[in-house]
């Protein structure tokens, strides 16, 4: 249609100059044209004349173009008008039979716009040689521009395409070697198609270079002399203009003429690299995965409810006493297979399991359970099993995915472990039941030694000079210090055997009991207590109470001699971080209670020996003692699941804390 305007221009000039532009046949012929024609006054610029098709084409009637003042330009689309102005000034310079063409857009009686191509002509001229009147015709090239504007967008949508899936493709023209690539092929190699497009001339040798030594071989352009009939997948490795290694796969098709002769090669390359890296990874997952289920003899299967399919990975196999190498595929892996291998019993159990699941007696999510089976090679062994079981939305199950190990081994230490702690126990009590019968037995040969000391003071006091009595005295203190050192045994010993039920003790309650009871000693050395609000566990009364009377004794005992002693008590709960800091059970809630005072102190280095049975940091004519106390507080603190350290310097006082759970 364009070609056809260019052609009739000006035949249509002839026309207008030749006849009146009011004359009827003028009317009649630019009617019939399929373009808008007008003519511009030179001076003015004003429409002059103008066809019917302004009507037909934009919806104006000759009325609403006198409104306009008889100017075009006010139907001219808002954002073209600067432009418009600008094309109409170059009308002014044409010389004759010359002619001038732009494209714009023009505001329709409903409101749209169409696209419109226009193109003029001087038609007459003034005596002055300038422009007295000018011919236009303007042609609907709508659809045209639609049309170029939807292939432009096919073509970005088509370079996004590319640039988000990293591909390219290309055609190889074999008789001139000429390339073309797409703007993806570009990208591949690291170029940008916008800017170097055009400065990079694509041969096959060009693009050999980023291709990587080894793999050179492979390539399509390498293998001219090779090409038939059919299409090529490619894998191998290039480098872009930056050096990075790249995995691409090139799909090729191959096209001859009739005399068998190599016309062209077309095909796409896609970046692969990521895709590759994963299924590395992947063959390296499955690798450690194999050496895993080996080492540590487990495997892992999966069963279809729907199909009855069984899948087992390589250890499974293993398990049973077969070859996954060599085995795998012959074997098939179903019901029969378990109860070749299982004993009747269990294999009955695992059956009855499964039909509760299938009649929907029993709708478990998952399941722990033992059996015994006999390897392929005869081998006896102790299997367990775990699997979560999954069912759609209607309760049916669908598939049970699980693994299963080897622990023959585990069960095998598992028994001999328990019969060494059978014998452990029994031990202990044997020593227990030694301890506390030595040491009640030995009290009545001490309570012999008192009496006949008592009857050799009263009978023979007089005859028995200063010596004898020292000795006597000296005797009876030994004596006394044996037989605190029996009770304290026997006291250890009945900690140690102790079966007495936990119940709800509230320490503040044995607090003040202990108080009541050091009441006199409290007094005597003017010692000071405070303490915090104590909370309420589940213990052993009579222990709790032991425990704070051995920790109030043992501040008191060891105060500096010129100052009175402070015994300060704080409680407060511990927060989860503490917990996991102990390895304490993060479910329970626990208490951290310090008994800090203001004595002697002790060196940093003996906080774990003073829990020892029998252990003093000083001699018994300065603190008198068995040594037994505090490792009768650390008894009690483990009897209760507790913890119990001490902290200390020398001359600055000492803290002991027990942390308690609140339930056991």
């Amino acid at each position: 249609m364009e070609q056809l305007i260019n052609q009739e221009i000006n035949p249509l000039k002839l026309l207008f100059q030749s006849n009146s532009v009011h004359g009827g046949l003028t009317d009649k012929i630019t009617d019939f044209f399929p373009a808008i024609v007008y003519v511009y006054d030179g001076d003015t610029r004003k429409l002059k004349y103008i066809n019917n098709k302004v009507t037909d084409i934009l919806g104006y009637s000759m009325n609403d173009i006198s409104t306009w003042d008889n100017d075009l330009m006010s139907i001219v689309h808002k954002d073209d008008l600067e432009n418009v102005k600008k094309e109409l000034q170059k009308f002014y310079a044409l010389k004759d039979n010359e002619s001038h063409s732009y494209n714009s857009r023009l505001t329709l009686k409903t409101g749209s716009w169409k696209y419109f191509r226009t193109m003029g002509t001087v038609l007459n001229r003034d005596p002055g040689g300038g422009a007295a009147s000018i011919l236009f015709i303007a042609q609907d090239i709508t659809e045209e521009i639609e049309t170029g504007n939807q292939f432009k967008r096919i073509d970005e949508l088509f370079n996004d395409t590319q640039e988000l899936l990293k591909f390219g493709v290309w055609e190889w023209c074999v008789p001139e070697n000429r390339i073309t690539w797409s703007n993806g092929l570009y990208k591949i190699l690291g170029y940008d198609p916008k800017l170097e497009k055009d400065t990079l001339t694509i041969t096959p040798g060009f693009y050999l270079q980023h291709v990587m030594d080894a793999d050179r071989d492979k390539v399509l352009y390498n293998r001219k002399d090779h090409l038939i009939h059919h299409e090529y997948d490619l894998y191998y490795k290039i480098h872009d203009r930056n050096g990075r290694v790249k995995d691409v796969r090139e799909k090729a098709k191959v096209f001859r003429n009739d005399k068998d002769e190599l016309l062209r090669v077309i095909g796409s390359t896609i970046d692969v690299t990521e895709q590759s890296q994963l299924y590395r990874d992947l063959a390296a997952y499955k690798a450690m995965k194999q050496e895993n289920e080996e080492y540590l003899a487990y495997g892992t299967w999966e069963v279809d409810a729907r199909t009855g399919a069984y899948f087992w990975s390589d250890g499974m196999y293993r398990l049973f006493g077969y070859d996954p190498e060599t085995e795998k595929n012959k074997i098939v892996v179903n019901e029969a297979l378990y109860q070749k291998h299982m004993d009747e019993e269990h294999f009955e159990k695992s059956r009855e399991f499964l039909d509760d699941i299938i009649s929907r007696r029993q709708h478990p999510e998952s399941f722990v359970t033992e059996y015994e089976i006999r390897a392929n090679d005869g081998t006896i062994k102790k299997i367990e099993t775990s699997g979560k079981l999954f069912y759609d939305d209607t309760g049916k199950w669908i598939k049970t995915i699980g693994t299963s190990r080897d622990i023959t081994r585990l069960r095998l230490y598992q028994s001999s472990l328990e019969e060494k702690i059978k014998d452990l126990d029994r031990s202990n009590k044997e020593l227990e039941e030694f301890a506390y019968v030595a040491s009640h037995d030995m009290n009545e040969p001490l309570r012999k030694v008192t009496t006949f000391i008592e009857r050799l003071e009263n009978k023979y006091r007089s005859e028995l000079g200063d010596d004898g009595k020292l000795y006597l005295t000296r005797i009876s203190a030994s004596v006394e210090n044996m037989r605190r050192l029996i009770d304290t045994l026997l006291e250890f010993s009945r900690t140690a055997r102790s079966n007495q039920p936990f119940l709800q003790v509230d320490l503040n309650g044995i607090l003040k009991e202990v108080q009541t009871d050091l009441e006199l000693k409290i007094e005597e050395t003017a010692t000071t207590l405070q303490a915090d609000s104590l909370p309420v566990i589940e213990a052993i009364p009579s222990q709790m109470k032991q425990l704070f009377d051995n920790l109030l004794n043992n501040s008191i005992k060891f105060r500096k001699s010129n100052v009175h002693p402070v015994i300060t008590i704080r409680c407060l709960r511990l927060s989860r971080r503490q917990k996991e800091q102990h390895h304490l059970d993060a479910a329970n809630t626990w208490y951290k209670i310090d008994f800090s005072d203001n004595g002697i102190g002790f060196e940093p280095e003996y906080n774990q020996r003073i829990f020892q049975i029998f252990q003093r940091l000083h001699g018994k004519t300065e603190y008198p003692g068995s040594g037994i106390g505090l490792a009768i507080c650390k008894k009690i603190v483990d009897q209760h699941k507790g913890l119990i350290y001490a902290t200390g310097e020398p001359d600055n006082g000492a803290t002991f804390t027990i942390l308690m759970p609140e339930h056991q």
